[in-house]
């Protein structure tokens, strides 16, 4: 296992790490040690400092090497142990019993209280082993116990989201909160559908000033495009500079969806700039799959053009970590469509065939790490899962690719077979013999579960066959969603999909060329919830079939009569 230190001068490699597995642990408890678990990131500005200054100690190289197990995993690779022990950031420094038991940790530690720390803690341990072996490990994870039904479903906790939205909402400088800011990415996909469902004047405010207020001020990169992760101030103006897959993502298929809805000129402009930048930075043309992240240099991100060019691009973190990868896919669907522009529709097709090609195991789930010149590593994430099966129904539905949606539906099979528990809900990651710590709790998370219910309710509307996964999933977490505030954002939007009419277009005709321009007019239809199906036929016309329920209208033959047909509908 290699393991990844900051890309500037530091000694962090002379503390005898271990990757976290049986080894580590087996070591521990033989050696009657506590286990110093580091958690970081190869784009985490407080992470290289870290390993710059507190891990390049002498003094603490060999206090930890004397006095501990050290461990190190990398949030990116290990999404799920991250979730299990992040002490509030990166880096994360954790302490643990020999059996992964949580003791105490903090985020960034200097040198002066790194090295006291070593000491007090290895001396607690020592002198109160037996006691501590007694105390409960205080975990946070999500427990999960419903009595509601798939009829006692209502809009309650989609109101209480919105609610927390608009009570956190800065109308100076849009966002939510205060400061530090982020984007909150899922919460303006809701606000999105609001606006585009039932026009929901507050939730377009809300969207359009937050995407206005991060393209004007210095979140967003003026010279080269794309977002930066988020603003230390409340008025977006001073970030932190790392530029991540996962972020752009979602402000992709935002920004795609506004530039429809708005007709403003400004943010077609930051779409396409943004756009442009993960297609020449992020993605590989050869092997198809996106970067993860390009690394923060404030020095660099603060100079014009021609001064970036003598000073050198920062490190772009090429490994592949599967979900991202998917979720800029899925946008670029978006972004062909709104921008019109047939390459990126071939980009995100490309990007899905090489994940079905080179990511699969041998029970057709996907693993989550992919380097140049080495094998996939970490299998069995949930979040792996569902972002295919997301990017693969876009796809379907965005060029009628029958290979698609075969793949999507086996993938939900897979899903629904693997990674669903008695609660009715799904866990985030597969058990395997990794499982020491915390990794052997059984965890929910409520994003992952209300994007896979999301999914399963797009994929019941195309196939009109009933995906019971997806209600067992929102009846799960009804009782507790609406408590949860903008973080409930996901299964918000989830649940209005749920609540909505059934509506969906079944395109028919003899090729996909034929039907373009229908899926084109279909996929602009202001409803957010129409699903797309397409079956090819020797019709001597292609035509849609507007449908609610079982239901359907008069077939369309004209593209520019499917509005109106829809519009008519009983």
């Amino acid at each position: 296992m290699s393991f990844r230190f900051s890309p500037r001068e530091n000694r962090a490699h002379e503390i005898l790490w271990n990757s976290w597995g049986q080894h580590a642990f087996e070591r521990a408890k033989t050696e009657h040690k506590p286990i110093l678990l580091s958690i970081s990131a190869i784009w985490c500005h407080w992470c290289h400092v870290m390993d710059e200054t507190t891990y390049s100690n002498p003094e603490i190289i060999a206090r930890i090497n004397e006095l501990y197990v050290p461990v190190r995993i990398d949030n990116d690779e290990r999404p799920d142990i991250n979730a299990r022990y992040n002490m509030g950031g990166w880096p994360t420094t954790a302490f643990l019993t020999p059996d992964g038991k949580l003791m105490t940790g903090a985020t960034y530690l200097p040198p002066q209280q790194m090295s006291r720390a070593l000491v007090d803690i290895a001396k607690y341990f020592t002198e109160h082993a037996d006691e501590i072996a007694l105390q409960p490990d205080r975990s946070k994870m999500s427990k999960l116990d419903s009595d509601a039904t798939r009829q006692s479903l209502d809009a309650t906790p989609v109101l209480a989201v919105l609610d927390d939205a608009s009570s956190s909402f800065d109308p100076e400088y849009g966002g939510f909160g205060e400061a530090p800011k982020f984007p909150h990415v899922d919460l303006l996909e809701l606000l999105l559908q609001r606006t585009r469902s039932v026009r929901d004047e507050r939730a377009a405010q809300m969207l359009t000033l937050t995407l206005r207020g991060m393209s004007n001020a210095g979140t967003y990169d003026h010279v080269e495009g794309g977002f930066f992760r988020y603003s230390t101030t409340r008025d977006w103006s001073v970030p932190h500079f790392e530029k991540m897959a996962e972020d752009h993502a979602g402000l992709l298929r935002v920004l795609a969806g506004l530039v429809v809805e708005s007709r403003d000129e400004r943010f077609l402009a930051t779409l396409q700039r943004t756009t442009h930048y993960i297609q020449t930075q992020f993605l590989d043309p050869t092997t198809h799959f996106f970067a993860g992240s390009q690394d923060a240099d404030e020095v660099y991100f603060g100079l014009a053009s021609e001064a970036r060019v003598l000073h050198g691009a920062p490190y772009i973190d090429r490994t592949s970590y599967t979900n991202w990868t998917l979720g800029l896919a899925s946008a670029f669907f978006a972004c062909a469509l709104t921008l019109e522009d047939p390459t990126l529709t071939h980009d995100a097709m490309a990007t899905l065939d090489a994940v079905h090609e080179r990511l699969r195991d041998d029970q057709g789930l996907l693993y989550h790490v992919l380097r140049a010149e080495e094998p996939p590593s970490v299998r069995g994430l949930l979040t792996d899962q569902v972002a295919y099966l997301r990017a693969l129904l876009d796809a379907y539905e965005y060029t009628g690719e029958h290979r698609f949606r075969e793949r999507a539906e086996e993938m939900a099979r897979r899903i629904c077979e693997h990674f669903i528990d008695e609660t009715g809900a799904a866990i985030d990651h597969l058990a395997y013999d990794e499982d020491f710590g915390r990794l052997a709790l059984t965890d929910h998370p409520l994003t992952e579960n209300s994007h896979l219910a999301e999914a399963l309710l797009r994929l019941q509307t195309i196939t009109q066959r009933e995906q019971p996964v997806a209600w067992s999933i929102l009846c799960a977490f009804a009782p507790t969603a609406g408590q949860s505030g903008i973080f409930a954002a996901s299964y918000a939007r989830a649940l209005e999909r749920a609540l909505a009419p059934a509506t969906h277009v079944q395109l028919e005709g003899s090729s996909n060329a034929e039907l373009r321009e229908l899926r084109f007019a279909a996929l602009r239809l202001q409803n957010p919830f129409v699903g797309i199906a397409t079956t090819l036929t020797d019709l001597p016309q292609a035509r849609a079939l507007p449908c609610r329920g079982t239901a359907c209208g008069k077939p369309v033959h004209d593209a520019r009569l499917l509005a109106n047909a829809f519009a008519t509908l009983p």
